[in-house]
């Protein structure tokens, strides 16, 4: 992304439509007034606006004008990550479907994982846990060293797409797992969780895998569902 005026103003515009400023099925401000606001030539406001729609966030329809398009529903992962950046909020159905991706993904690798899985993916799992009981007060090393494992497992399954799915996710995945790791207990308990799972590994059992697993993801969604307060239907972070 330009960081020149441009891609000033479509940060700018992107955030003031994410916050609501212009709502959506709303029309733009013609380019004059955009032109005008920024200080800008036409050109850059053009720009900007390409952005925007490049990124979902609005279309434009000729003769028409510009509108801003309902991003929530037809955007992207990014789009997502965006909007919690920003919102520093997330609506309860989209929380909902986030954590039942994970459980469902998640629980079936490791089961993959146990009948696939090498010395060597032991050994590095094994050293991914020594680092996280070595950080458990370093929320950053923390979500790092928790998506590593995670992710280890699934590419362990051999399933290309959860994968790819899960790459994706990442952005998205920090965001949660850093507010995971912030509540008092969680690096200590989620610690002893990893452990359990790395022991069903070890020992080839896929269904105690998927269990292990299981339960390491429903604890995390038991706690942030504590730590978390809900107004109006938008959980609050």
């Amino acid at each position: 992304m330009s960081f020149g005026l441009p891609g000033k103003i479509f940060i700018d515009m992107r955030d003031d439509i994410i916050k609501g400023a212009y709502p959506v099925g709303g029309k733009l401000p013609p380019e004059r007034e955009l032109s005008s606001r920024y200080g800008a030539s036409r050109f850059a406001v053009r720009e900007a606006i390409a952005m925007l729609t490049q990124g979902g966030f609005v279309e434009t329809l000729p003769q028409s004008g510009t509108y801003v398009r309902d991003f929530e529903k037809d955007g992207t992962l990014e789009t997502l990550v965006q909007i919690l950046r920003i919102r520093r909020s997330i609506d309860r159905q989209t929380l909902d479907s986030l954590l039942s991706f994970r459980y469902a993904t998640e629980t079936i690798a490791a089961g993959e994982a146990a009948a696939l899985i090498s010395e060597s993916d032991l050994d590095f799992l094994g050293r991914n846990l020594e680092r996280k009981e070595q950080n458990l007060s370093n929320i950053p090393a923390l979500t790092e060293c928790d998506y590593e494992f995670h992710y280890t497992i699934i590419s362990i399954s051999k399933n290309i797409i959860s994968r790819l799915v899960f790459q994706s996710f990442r952005p998205i995945y920090s965001f949660f797992t850093e507010f995971f790791y912030s509540i008092e207990g969680a690096p200590a308990s989620s610690l002893k969780l990893n452990r359990r799972l790395l022991h069903a590994l070890r020992r080839g059992d896929a269904d105690a895998s998927r269990k292990a697993m299981g339960d390491i993801l429903k604890f995390g969604e038991k706690k942030v569902y504590q730590a978390i307060r809900q107004e109006d239907r938008v959980i609050l972070l």
